[in-house]
C-alpha cells in the first residue's frame, strides 16, 4: 500500500499503468484520475488509493476493481462508456460525476474527448443553479435508497438485519451527506465523508443535524473503547470476506482484500484526531459488505461465527431488533426532511424554484 511522498512521482507511476492498459486496449477513449490525489489535497492519512476512470466503448462485463501496481500503489479502477457523457447538460447537475470531472487529471485522451468534456463541465460550474442541482441530485439518490427499506418501519424484519438492507441505510446517509457537501461547494469524500459533512453542517449552524445522523445509525452512545473493539472485529470480518469470496467482485467491491490497510489507516487517523465515531459509518458499511460476501460464499458452518459477530455488532449499534431498526428509519426520515429543507432554503435564497418532496 502506498504512502505519498512525491505526488509527481506517483502520477508518473499511474501514467505507466494507464499506458500499459492503452497498449492492450488501443480503443480506450480516455483515462483520468479523480479524487483527493487529483485535487492535490494535503495527505490526510498515510495510506491512500488512486481512482482511475477509463472511458471504454466496450468495457469488460466483470472487470477487476482493485489492483496493486508495482506492489505498492493501490488503484481503484472504474469503467464508463462514451454514451455516459452524451447528455452533457445534465452532467453539471450530477452529484457523482460533476466534481470528479471538474478536478480530474487527464492520463490519456483521444481526439480531445476528455479535454472538451472537462472544459464543458467547468463552465459555470459554481453557479447557484448548478450547485442546487447537484444537491438535489444527491438528495434524490438518498431518497431512492430510503424507499428501498422504508417499508421495514412497519413490517417484521429478519434479525440480524440483512446486510443489503443495512447498506441501503448507509447509502441514504452517504448521499444525504453529499447533498450537504454540494451546498457547501465541497466535493464528495471517501474516508473523510462524515467528518467533512459534520464540518460543513457546523459552519452552516446546523450541528444538531450531526447528532441526528449519529442517532439514525445508532452510533450516538458508542464510546471510544467500544469503537476500538469494533475495529478489531472489523478486521476479522473483512479478512474472512477475502478468504471465502469466489468469482468477480461487483456490488461488494469495497470489501476487496487490497483495501484493508487503506481503510484501517483512515479509521486510525480519525481515532487519533478524536473523531473515532466518524469512522463508524464507513466501518459498518464495509463490514456489511464483507459479511454479505461471507454468507454468500462460505459454507454455513464456516459462516456461523461471523453471523454471531455481525448480530452482536447490530445490537451495539441499536439495530438488534425490529423495533430498534424501525426507530433508526424514523430518525433517518427526519434527517432527510431536515436536509431537503436546507436545499429548499438555498434555492429560495438564490431565486431558484425547488419543490419539497418530503413534507416537514
Amino acid at each position: 500500500m502506498h504512502k505519498i511522498d512525491n505526488r509527481d512521482q506517483v502520477l508518473n507511476h499511474i501514467r505507466d499503468f494507464v499506458a500499459l492498459e492503452v497498449s492492450n486496449r488501443p480503443e480506450l477513449l480516455a483515462a483520468f484520475l479523480v479524487g483527493s490525489v487529483a485535487r492535490a489535497e494535503p495527505l490526510w492519512a498515510n495510506v491512500t488509493d488512486f481512482d482511475v476512470i477509463f472511458v471504454d466503448p466496450e468495457p469488460s462485463i466483470c472487470p477487476e476493481p482493485c489492483l496493486l501496481w508495482n506492489d505498492s500503489l493501490l488503484i481503484d479502477v472504474q469503467y464508463s462508456r462514451p454514451e455516459d457523457y452524451e447528455n452533457r447538460s445534465s452532467i453539471k447537475g450530477d452529484a457523482m460525476r460533476a466534481q470528479a470531472l471538474y478536478d480530474a487529471v487527464p492520463l490519456h485522451d483521444t481526439k480531445n474527448f476528455f479535454a472538451l468534456l472537462q472544459a464543458y463541465v467547468r463552465g459555470q460550474f459554481d453557479t447557484a443553479e448548478n450547485v442546487c442541482a447537484r444537491a438535489a441530485d444527491a438528495f434524490r439518490r438518498a431518497h431512492a435508497h430510503f424507499e428501498e427499506i422504508s417499508e421495514l418501519r412497519t413490517v417484521p424484519v429478519p434479525i440480524p438485519i440483512d446486510p443489503n438492507d443495512l447498506k441501503h441505510l448507509h447509502d441514504v446517509m452517504d448521499w444525504a451527506a453529499t447533498a450537504v457537501l454540494m451546498l457547501a461547494y465541497k466535493p464528495r469524500y471517501g474516508r473523510r465523508q462524515v467528518l467533512c459533512f459534520s464540518e460543513a453542517l457546523t459552519r452552516m449552524g446546523q450541528s444538531n443535524i450531526i447528532e441526528l445522523a449519529e442517532q439514525s445509525m445508532g452510533f450516538a452512545e458508542i464510546n471510544d473503547d467500544e469503537i476500538d473493539s469494533m475495529r478489531k472485529e472489523w478486521v476479522e470480518i473483512f479478512r474472512a470476506a477475502g478468504k471465502f469470496h469466489q468469482g468477480y467482485w461487483d456490488c461488494d467491491r469495497c470489501a476487496h482484500p487490497f483495501k484493508e490497510q487503506y481503510y484501517m489507516d483512515g479509521f486510525e487517523a480519525l481515532a487519533s484526531s478524536g473523531q473515532a465515531r466518524a469512522s463508524l459509518f464507513l466501518m459498518e458499511y464495509t463490514a456489511a459488505a464483507a459479511f454479505n460476501q461471507i454468507i454468500t460464499h462460505a459454507p454455513p458452518e464456516a459462516a456461523e461465527p461471523y453471523v454471531v459477530q455481525y448480530a452482536k455488532w447490530m445490537e451495539i449499534t441499536g439495530k438488534g431488533c425490529s423495533t430498534h431498526f424501525s426507530d433508526r428509519l424514523e430518525q433517518l426520515s427526519e434527517l432527510l426532511q431536515r436536509i431537503e429543507y436546507l436545499i429548499y432554503e438555498f434555492a429560495e435564497n438564490n431565486g431558484i424554484i425547488y419543490e419539497l418532496t418530503m413534507k416537514r
